[in-house]
């Protein structure tokens, strides 16, 4: 019985933040611009230009705006929860390292893990999609030009043709990503911009030939009525993955606590008002069961008669492939990085090139693995693996948000407003290769602020490992019911139209899991910790943010779960084999009993642990961590 309580501490063991600025490989350079062409880069894609016309042809209609709005509501409750944590840890890993920091260790290796494929396939996906987006433009003189050269493929799960522009065009967005953060910055800020000044090009042009009859009475509007709006919805909010990238740039960000929440908030401001735009535009100038099912926007600019339009529309289109290209490979990287750095991966990945600042082994290893997948597989078989590491990752943070509000020990944690004034200098000292060791000017704790007599007052409001323990387990109560009751949406919902008596009681039941457990959690005290960006109204929004998630994630495709059934078998092996005995937070700070369970007759890999992570020390000796949440 104590060795499973040990095992199990080591895999729920939570990691120390150090938001010291300066103690990092990486180099500080991206400012909120940078941040925000990233995030656009990634969520307003190809799918503006093809995606839009599909949804709107066949799944909702001219009400796809609606569906928009929906999605975007959804996507900012995510997005919402990881501008907390952007303020609150600062760190290179997205919601790889803020579920580490909060929820445990097993649990950041499978989002970390996850994430690493989502964005392998995704890159690969773009690749392809790329390849076959300019062989469309070309008229199919590239794909007759491999298969009558090279041949085709004939075997089960390959693509058609072997797709060597999309792994030439993989390995060229790698190379610029490997020169450092910097040039990736401003490739995409480059191509985004271009991408917006199409959209606004769509908007000028499309204005002056709209027809509002196309979106009079309800059924113009609503031909497949509300329930067209919410699959319209659940499809349009796929649209707005990928500003999570933002937050994999934390470590080589300026003042980053302002900069993370700004980039992610501005991200899915202009994503919506994009993706609102050219759907509000395209289906006024054309009924919706007019559209072209692949080219809808070049159509409904011709059949206007603006036929030039459409060269316009294909750079628009190539720059929005280019940005959700590079935004794939720039993220991965960091992931790669940040969890070789805590010993989860191996350490290979974690080195980090002096000239560039980036993890150029990281960056090569998952541009070849991505051009190899976008040579041999065909986009439609890419696809379906995406999106399941992602909601994944959207729901664990969601449920962070809501564990740390009841753990102890959470630390206040601000930004200096006059340092953050002075861009120019904060510049020059950030950015510099050899950082200088004292704390950086932006992170300021905030523990003495509320002065010693109101600290009796705080102590008692704070609250303990017990409490902690209560909320936790209402927080998992919550979530398997909620995870039940969506199921039960899915699979049961004719029988709870038909009010049959199991689907009732089921769904009565669920709830009152759901009721109890919130109110037991809401029972305990919260921490009083503040920082520059915090959720409001939890636990709702975090709440509502892991419903959307949880019924997306279930609405996958039962393939879908066995190729990540496949996937985390192969990771479990990595992280059982090499990441729970090298992991960082395995070093002497840990109980001693709890390594014995692993390192016991393994005296190498014990000294081995003990050098990953020397403790670094400031001139006055103090150690230079700031504890996220209740460490062991």
């Amino acid at each position: 019985m104590m060795t499973l309580v040990r095992f199990l501490r080591l895999l729920t063991r939570r990691k120390e933040i150090d938001n010291d600025l300066s103690n990092s490989q990486l180099r500080r350079c991206l400012n909120v611009f940078d941040l925000t062409s990233i995030g656009v880069g990634a969520t307003v894609g190809a799918g503006l230009y093809v995606v839009t016309g599909q949804i709107a042809r066949d799944v909702a209609g001219p009400a796809i705006v609606l569906s928009f709005f929906i999605a975007a509501v959804a996507a900012f409750l995510s997005g919402i929860c990881y501008a907390e944590f952007g303020c609150r840890v600062t760190k290179a890993g997205s919601a790889y390292i803020y579920t580490y920091s909060s929820l445990g260790e097993i649990w950041a290796f499978i989002i970390g893990w996850n994430m690493i494929l989502e964005y392998v396939i995704g890159t690969a996906s773009l690749g392809r999609a790329s390849s076959e987006y300019i062989d469309s433009i070309a008229g199919g003189v590239i794909r007759k030009f491999f298969i009558d050269n090279i041949g085709q493929f004939n075997a089960t799960g390959l693509g058609t043709y072997p797709d060597f522009l999309a792994f030439a065009l993989v390995l060229a967005v790698s190379s610029i990503v490997a020169s450092g953060a910097k040039h990736s910055a401003v490739f995409n800020k480059i191509v985004t911009t271009v991408n917006m000044l199409v959209i606004l090009f769509i908007f000028a042009v499309g204005l002056f030939h709209v027809n509002p009859v196309n979106w009079a009475g309800s059924h113009q509007f609503l031909p497949y009525g509300v329930s067209g709006v919410l699959a319209g919805a659940a499809s349009c909010f796929y649209c707005f993955v990928g500003f999570d990238v933002i937050a994999t740039a934390s470590e080589e960000t300026i003042n980053p606590k302002r900069a993370i929440p700004l980039s992610i908030m501005l991200c899915l401001v202009i994503s919506f008002l994009a993706y609102f735009g050219v759907a509000a535009i395209l289906t006024l100038m054309v009924s919706y069961d007019k559209l072209d099912k692949f080219a809808p926007l070049p159509e409904a600019f011709k059949s206007a008669g603006v036929p030039a339009a459409k060269y316009v529309i294909a750079v628009g289109g190539l720059c929005a492939l280019a940005g959700s290209l590079m935004s794939g490979i720039f993220a991965v990287p960091r992931i790669m990085y940040s969890m070789a750095s805590d010993g989860l991966l191996f350490k290979v990945f974690s080195r980090i090139y002096e000239r560039t600042n980036v993890p150029v082994i990281s960056i090569a290893f998952a541009g070849l693995l991505s051009a190899i997948l976008a040579l041999l597989l065909d986009l439609k078989q890419l696809v379906e693996m995406l999106s399941i590491g992602t909601l994944l990752a959207y729901t664990l943070v969601s449920l962070s948000v809501l564990v740390l509000r009841f753990q102890p020990g959470v630390e206040d944690v601000d930004y200096d407003e006059e340092t953050s004034s002075s861009v120019r200098s904060y510049k020059i000292i950030c950015c510099q290769k050899t950082l200088p060791e004292s704390k950086g000017p932006e992170y300021k704790p905030l523990g003495n602020v509320t002065g010693d007599k109101n600290k009796d007052k705080k102590d008692a409001e704070e609250p303990t490992d017990a409490t902690s323990q209560i909320a936790n387990a209402a927080v998992s109560l919550i979530v398997v019911s909620l995870a039940g009751f969506c199921a039960l949406l899915i699979a049961g919902w004719g029988a709870l139209g038909d009010g049959e008596a199991w689907a009732i009681f089921t769904a009565s039941l669920l709830g009152l899991f759901i009721i109890f457990g919130v109110v037991v959690m809401q029972l305990q005290p919260k921490n009083n910790a503040r920082f520059p960006f915090k959720v409001p109204c939890v636990p709702t929004l975090p709440i509502a943010s892991v419903v959307v998630n949880l019924f997306l994630l279930l609405k996958l495709s039962p393939w879908t779960w066995v190729r990540f059934g496949v996937w985390m078998v192969l990771g479990f092996i990595i992280y059982f084999t090499y990441g729970i005995r090298n992991s960082v937070e395995g070093t002497p700070k840990q109980d001693a009993n709890d390594n014995d369970f692993i390192l016991q007759g393994t005296p190498d890999i014990e000294q081995d642990m003990h050098e990953v992570q020397p403790t670094q020390v400031s001139e006055d000796k103090q150690p230079l961590t700031s504890s996220l949440g209740d460490q062991q």
